[in-house]
């Protein structure tokens, strides 16, 4: 839980939230112009086809080419999930004791960080383990609102 916690932070400080917004806004006017044109082409081939050679063989013709572009987009996706689900790693399965995934975090931290960060490290073990919970979440809560402060000057 605590992987995929920190997962989800550095995600999110890579996140630029404006650049997100005009792509997807420009994806949906892409989409949007595609189906329109798409619309627009169906009609077009069915009523050539149907002045013609009539009104059931448009039809036909039509739902026809619809469900070969189908079948050939199903199974290029289908080819491409079958092929990039066998590329990833076996996700291991969850150990029975919670602390060893704490301690393998601790020490993963504790290893990569400066000589300050290792000691900011111990202190808050060494707090963390003579909280409670609610103690912790409220001592948190303070020193975040009071680092807020600090930085907004």
């Amino acid at each position: 839980m605590l992987r995929g916690l920190h997962r989800l932070l550095l995600a999110v400080a890579d996140w630029h939230p404006r650049d997100f917004l005009i792509g997807v806004i420009g994806a949906e006017a892409v989409m949007l112009l595609a189906t329109l044109s798409l619309g627009f082409g169906t009609f077009a081939a069915y009523t050539h086809l149907s002045a013609s050679e009539g009104p059931v063989f448009a039809a036909g013709v039509i739902s026809a080419a619809y469900g070969m572009v189908a079948i050939m987009v199903g199974g290029a996706l289908a080819r491409w999930h079958a092929r990039s689900s066998r590329h990833r790693p076996a996700v291991p399965a969850p150990n029975e004791n919670p602390n060893e995934n704490l301690e393998a975090l601790l020490q993963s931290l504790a290893a990569t960080g400066t000589p300050q960060d290792q000691m900011a490290l111990i202190a808050a073990l060494r707090v963390g383990r003579e909280l409670s919970p609610i103690e912790l979440l409220a001592l948190s809560l303070i020193s975040g609102f009071f680092a807020g402060r600090q930085t907004g000057k």
